[in-house]
């Protein structure tokens, strides 16, 4: 549901690129570690003007399909594991009874593991501002994964044996279309040095803190990519914790000894594309699982606060940061039923969506007020309207009725280079609008309309969440603590 299984031209390509970087460069290796396997982000951005290129140039599309002879996703899953040697059972030390995991997971750490032994990692700004003004448990320490990182870069010295090695191998590859380019040397060698820096602290934190498993979002980036590698290495437990939608990105590749996710369409979606189900563990949303119901903002807090006097239908709007033409055709959508109807489209900004609303004119269109959280937009709002944003989720979980946005989008090599734009549409969350006129007719019903095209919907959303989310008892927390304690074996032996 999150992205097509079969493999498109972008996925052919980009997917099919990085496998030769897999086998091209894997005698690059440090402790055990092929290097190639900790450049994904850097080497997505160095591809993605080859990839826009040859996606015009059907005759190289046809070469790349017959040479590389792939159809499914799985087939990819399969072939980029490169999984390293065991070098050492590091589970079978009776003392790794402590848990890693990025900042952002501490508020779920807190009721979930509080008399445990932890590690906080601090990787990022999201993680800092998470671990802000908290007070940890006795038995909680932070490790600034970032900044030891960029001290290991700092003190990196030039290392010939790796230089010669890089371009020994880059020039086995010159009619290659990327490895063939110039400086293409330079830019592998100054990725090997950054993964050498990532492994070494990699190494520092499982050598200095007595840690059995892991838990982080993802393993595209760091700590998640290299901590993934070293957790085989030494025989570890990995957990990969779902923190938002997924598309391929997330797992292609991914070498986690378990998933927590949402529900049952991750599951399904996760299995079509080569995760063995077992690997598989549905416990819900973290981030949804003390989602307030009560004491929240109302429509008439918003009118207020908004200073609108007259009482509208208001529309709800989650943005996505898309380019600018695809926004715009939304705006326009929206201008156009508020100059017909008596609507009031209330925006929640994406926080990468660097679209300018406030520059809309329209008085019908306005940015949520300071103070207001998503979950108060939504109570306070007739209706939710979104084209990919979690929103459906929440709106649901407020059985509110929910417009799925549908507007035409060009190929973009970050924001659609797949179905995940339409994973709303397909799994039916809502009604489905593709035009101004679709909206209009869509926003009409709701309003003057008998109550069934309103319990309709809600009806919808709530399969929708059924089968997107996990949401019987117990809580998430609750669910990802039974899966860290199964884990975790006889280190874990007392309590629930």
């Amino acid at each position: 549901m999150y992205s097509e299984i079969h493999i498109n031209d972008h996925m052919l390509l980009r997917y099919g690129y990085t496998d030769d970087l897999f086998t091209a460069f894997q005698p690059l290796v440090y402790e055990g570690i092929k290097l190639p396997l900790l450049m994904l982000g850097a080497y997505y951005y160095h591809i993605r003007e080859t990839v826009d290129a040859q996606l015009q140039q059907p005759e190289i599309l046809a070469q790349q399909r017959t040479n590389r002879q792939v159809r499914w996703m799985h087939e990819y899953y399969d072939r980029m594991q490169h999984i390293p040697e065991t070098v050492s059972d590091y589970s079978l030390d009776p003392k790794r009874d402590a848990i890693a995991f990025c900042g952002q997971f501490l508020d779920t750490a807190l009721k979930a593991f509080p008399d445990r032994n932890a590690l906080v990692l601090i990787s990022n700004r999201h993680d800092q501002t998470a671990v802000q003004d908290k007070t940890l448990p006795p038995g909680f320490q932070t490790f600034y994964f970032q900044q030891a990182y960029v001290e290991e870069i700092r003190q990196f010295k030039f290392c010939e044996p790796v230089w010669l090695q890089v371009h020994d191998l880059v020039s086995k590859h010159k009619d290659h279309p990327i490895f063939g380019r110039e400086n293409f040397g330079n830019w592998l060698y100054a990725q090997a040095r950054d993964a050498i820096c990532l492994i070494k602290v990699g190494e520092r934190l499982i050598r200095e803190h007595p840690v059995g498993l892991f838990l982080d979002h993802s393993e595209l980036i760091y700590p998640g990519n290299v901590l993934s590698l070293l957790a085989l290495k030494y025989k570890l437990s990995f957990v990969q914790v779902q923190n938002r939608l997924l598309s391929d990105i997330n797992i292609i590749p991914s070498r986690a000894s378990r998933y927590a996710v949402y529900g049952s369409h991750t599951r399904n979606w996760m299995i079509e594309n080569g995760i063995s189900p077992a690997k598989i563990t549905p416990i819900g949303s973290l981030r949804f699982e003390d989602i307030q119901r009560g004491d929240l903002k109302t429509k008439q807090d918003l009118l207020n606060d908004l200073g609108v006097s007259d009482a509208r239908w208001i529309v709800a709007f989650t943005t996505s940061p898309y380019v600018v033409e695809t926004n715009e055709q939304i705006m326009r959508w929206f201008s156009q039923a508020g100059q017909e109807l008596p609507v009031l489209v209330v925006i929640k900004t994406h926080p990468d969506d660097r679209y300018p609303y406030h520059e809309h004119a329209d008085p019908h269109i306005r940015l949520m007020p300071d103070g207001y959280s998503l979950q108060d937009l939504l109570h306070a709002s007739d209706c939710a309207a979104t084209v990919v944003s979690e929103t459906a989720l929440v709106a649901a979980m407020l059985e509110k009725p929910l417009i799925v946005l549908q507007p035409s989008m060009s190929y973009h090599y970050i924001l659609n280079n797949n179905s995940y734009p339409k994973h709303l549409a397909e799994a039916h969350a809502g009604a489905i609008v593709h035009s101004a006129d679709d909206l209009r007719q869509c926003l009409t019903r709701l309003m003057h309309d008998d109550d069934k095209f309103r319990k309709k919907l809600v009806i919808q959303s709530k399969r929708f969440l059924r089968q997107s989310l996990t949401i019987k008892q117990p809580k998430p927390s609750k669910r990802l603590y039974r899966l860290v304690r199964e884990l975790m074996g006889a280190k874990w032996t007392d309590g629930e």
